[in-house]
């Protein structure tokens, strides 16, 4: 064997070697892209999972706004609802009033299936949603409007003159100028005098299709309470509240205090000493007679022509326009999405 041939046989193993190891780079590298193609397609595939996720519930919040019974606690408490899966993503979320008519959705997102080989990202997302408050459209055209009678004695006082400051709302509160008493008709009780009998106007066809319009809505969005014994004692829950009772006859013996949104959705009878601050809704009678009944906000009475609204020496009803929408803004809903306010998490 010549000098020359081995020479040329002793460097085939070296570029063997290279030509082995570039072919095993090469494909680590394909393999390297695969891998992280995978990956990106993944992490992209969970990430859209939690947006719809987000989406869904805040959906799914907002269609059960009412029973989350927000309106029972006070400004800035937060009421956890139930958490949701959506697909493989677990969403937390949470309610939050900062103002009667704006509330906060908090949602945390976060995928909870499997990751693919490779994977290392959990994708996760938390947003803050800001929602506008709508309250029913209910008018507050007068301090007391009955679709029937109102009858009175001596004493009774309804006062069209809204205070120049309300205690509930911070510097002046436009208030309309309004009739003290918007009725069927207005007239002493049987056997008494009414001497003060307040001016008063005859309700038009509009304004009673508004009145049974705000019957619906107010009677859709209010919790019912079965026993009227619940609001016997309502000064054990402060704060502006929402009840409604459907009971034939109710009956509130004083000294007691309430403030927000009553409705009885029958008669209600007073017995002693008795303060609403806000909007009392009495679907049937009201019987003020022997108590001392003293609303702060705006009453709304009758539903049929045969009920009275019958007023004593002692009762005392003064026009508050911002108490009387406070009181609505308890059973205020969700109508549309302001914006929204969303912190990256975790896979972003």
């Amino acid at each position: 064997m010549t000098t020359r041939k081995r020479m040329r046989r002793g460097s085939t193993l070296p570029l063997t070697i290279v030509v082995l190891a570039g072919i095993s780079l090469l494909a680590s590298g394909l393999l390297h892209s695969a891998w992280r193609a995978a990956r990106s397609a993944d992490s992209a595939r969970r990430a859209q999972q939690v947006m719809r996720a987000l989406d869904e519930a805040a959906v799914q919040a907002v269609a059960s706004y009412a029973s989350d019974s927000l309106t029972r606690h006070d400004l800035a408490h937060r009421v956890w609802r139930p958490d949701l899966l959506v697909e493989t993503v677990r969403v937390r979320s949470a309610w939050q009033r900062t103002h009667p008519l704006v509330a906060w959705l908090e949602l945390d997102a976060q995928s909870v299936g499997p990751i693919a080989a490779g994977g290392t990202l959990t994708p996760r997302r938390t947003e803050r949603r800001a929602f506008w408050l709508s309250p029913p459209n209910v008018p507050r055209e007068a301090p007391l409007m009955a679709l029937a009678m109102v009858e009175g004695e001596d004493g009774a006082i309804i006062s069209a003159v809204a205070p120049a400051h309300s205690p509930w709302c911070s510097g002046p509160y436009l208030a309309p100028t309004v009739p003290p008493v918007l009725a069927g008709d207005v007239a002493p009780s049987s056997g008494h005098l009414w001497a003060t009998a307040p001016v008063w106007r005859a309700m038009t066809p509009g304004q009673r299709e508004s009145v049974e319009r705000a019957w619906t809505q107010v009677l859709a969005r209010v919790p019912t309470y079965a026993s009227a014994d619940a609001v016997q004692s309502p000064n054990s829950d402060p704060g502006w509240r929402a009840r409604r009772f459907d009971v034939p006859t109710l009956t509130l013996r004083g000294p007691m205090r309430w403030q927000g949104l009553l409705v009885v959705n029958g008669n209600l009878v007073i017995d002693g000493a008795v303060e609403v601050e806000g909007a009392l809704m009495v679907r049937r009678s009201l019987d003020a007679r022997t108590g001392q009944l003293t609303v702060r906000g705006a009453v709304i009475a009758n539903d049929a022509v045969t009920d009275v609204v019958r007023l004593g020496p002692f009762s005392r009803l003064h026009f508050d326009p911002c108490a009387f929408d406070l009181a609505l803004a308890t059973i205020a809903q969700p109508r549309a999405s302001v914006f929204g306010i969303r912190t990256p998490g975790r896979g972003w």
